[in-house]
């Protein structure tokens, strides 16, 4: 009678499951490219694999696979099983990969992508016994464009729909095996903002070389694994791969464990591979993927800006009952060079808090923008020497002006035309790196600025004239800043000072390199901000 018991609760159970697993079609109605695919989709346990495949897709669906309410961390991962374009190791590369990533807060859908036609019920033989013949590379030849589209689409879908699945907009990656690896990767070149993956991480990926494109500037970060003793002999491509990333000074990590053969996917075998999924883990918790996005921080909107083939991602918060009739003042904030990156969250770690106070937001409403810099590039112009400490910089404001610096101030400029802003209370600020980032925008757009807050910065004092004087300053330090010398805040002051410009300078005796919890912590931080206004001449 127990045993009847169980057996029925374990049936009510995995109906359960079943019922509960969402399965969404990639495309309405055909998939374009194959539209007389007429084939349906076939699952195979019993094959030279040993384990359960999916062949014959030709309509292309996703599997659905959501953490447990109220552990969703946001980020979300388009897997690609593997299968040499002829089936798919929906298990080992797919769904088991799904579960165990989920029960770190990710939200997963395995995508079933178009295969080659089998024209038996064994496609894993079919494909051995073509596999060197030409007829292989042919037919994987046609098919593989039609994998890649799958793929980018699946990355579109996701983003279209985060809310539904509440999943953040930037925080959406792709992971693929083996032929999976090759839908990865390809997301990875000639992206769109819809279909860009925000991180990507190819698993003994089928790549050669020549498929490796041009790298954007906004190249995600990348996860590469595989074994050396790949039986197909895949490695190469996994370093090729690897080093285009380096070569460029892009985020990327490889793991090439010595033993592991291919396609080792989820199986356990006893040696290190076993634990790739959990290397991969601890990639996606430095890359900040699994810590949820806090929530205090969503009235600041994503949005991107594109200028002169750049992509600046940029966060911005608007007043509350934000009311187009009337005028606000427009703050820009330069982050540090810790918050680099793109994946539009890191530029916030400091200083988004202090305008999101409730009393800040209703005596001193106003548009805030926090721009992010690349991970590879910097705010200001200057050469650093990190053999000393604090590192010796020389700044020189005669060369070309970096082009993040000039994207965050044309995107101010771009704002000041199109929402409701008060042109004569522009304001900036930054902190180290952005500190430096301030001083440059006020020399390079003089007529912009009605006050500027550097925090721990410094800039060129032989190039700054009396073409500031529209501009106020009140720099802030440590005193005790082993990252940024104090004294290139103290000779930006006694710059300003002898050009006559107001100027207010705060060292704060015994701090080290964060001095802007001190600013920010000065009563006065944004009243003084907001109490300057620019006088605004015809034509300017």
């Amino acid at each position: 009678m127990k045993k009847t018991a169980l057996f029925f609760l374990a049936l009510i159970v995995m109906v359960t499951l079943h019922a509960q697993q969402k399965i969404v079609a990639l495309y309405e109605g055909a998939a374009p490219g194959s539209e007389s695919w007429t084939w349906g989709e076939e699952e195979l346990e019993q094959n030279a694999w040993n384990t359960k495949i999916v062949y014959n897709v030709s309509k292309p669906t996703l599997m659905v696979f959501q953490p447990e309410a109220g552990k969703a961390n946001g980020t979300a991962v388009v897997i690609c099983p593997g299968g040499g374009f002829h089936a798919l190791s929906i298990n080992s590369e797919g769904v088991d990969v799904a579960k165990w990533l989920v029960q770190k807060g990710v939200t997963c859908f395995v995508l079933k992508y178009r295969l080659v036609h089998s024209k038996t019920n064994d496609p894993v033989g079919e494909m051995n016994a073509k596999m060197e013949k030409i007829e292989w590379q042919n037919d994987v030849n046609k098919v593989i464009p039609l994998c890649i589209a799958d793929g980018r689409a699946a990355i579109s879908y996701v983003r279209k729909h985060a809310d539904e699945y509440n999943v953040e907009v930037n925080r959406i990656g792709i992971m693929g095996f083996s032929a999976g690896g090759t839908v990865a990767a390809s997301a990875l070149f000639n992206y769109t903002p819809e279909n860009r993956p925000d991180f990507a991480a190819p698993v003994y990926p089928y790549f050669p070389s020549a498929m490796i494109g041009k790298i954007a500037h906004d190249a995600p970060p990348l996860f590469v694994v595989a074994a050396t003793d790949d039986g197909l002999n895949l490695a190469p491509h996994s370093v090729d791969l690897y080093s285009a990333w380096l070569k460029e000074k892009k985020d990327a990590e490889l793991h090439l464990y010595a033993r592991g053969n291919h396609g080792f996917g989820m199986r356990k075998q006893n040696i290190p591979t076993d634990q790739w999924i959990e290397r991969f883990g601890d990639w996606l918790d430095v890359q900040g993927l699994l810590n949820p996005v806090d929530p205090a921080l969503k009235p600041y909107l994503k949005k991107y800006y594109q200028w002169s083939g750049h992509t600046l991602p940029y966060r911005i918060l608007y007043p509350k009952n934000y009311d187009k009739t009337k005028k606000y003042p427009l703050i820009l904030f330069l982050h540090g060079s810790g918050e680099r990156g793109y994946d539009n969250e890191k530029q916030l770690t400091h200083g988004a808090t202090l305008f999101l106070k409730e009393e800040n937001r209703k005596s001193f409403p106003a548009i805030v923008v926090f721009p992010q810099c690349p991970e590879d590039d910097s705010w200001a112009s200057l050469k650093t020497d990190r053999t000393q400490t604090p590192a010796k910089r020389e700044f020189d404001y005669s060369a070309e002006p970096k082009w993040p610096l000039v994207a965050a101030n044309e995107l101010v400029k771009k704002i000041m035309t199109e929402e409701s802003v008060d042109q004569s209370r522009v304001y900036i600020s930054g902190l180290s790196m952005g500190g430096f980032g301030t001083f440059e925008s006020v020399y390079r757009y003089p007529n912009v600025y009605a006050a500027a807050m550097p925090i721990c910065g410094g800039g060129d004092t032989e190039r700054y004239d009396k073409r500031i004087n529209k501009t106020a300053f009140w720099i802030f330090h440590g005193s005790a800043d082993v990252v940024v010398d104090p004294k290139l805040s103290q000779a930006m002051a006694a710059k300003l000072k002898s050009l006559k410009i107001e100027t207010r300078y705060t060292e704060y005796p015994g701090v080290n390199h964060d001095s802007w919890t001190n600013a920010f912590a000065e009563p006065d931080f944004l009243k003084w901000m907001f109490a300057h206004k620019r006088i605004i001449k015809s034509g300017k």
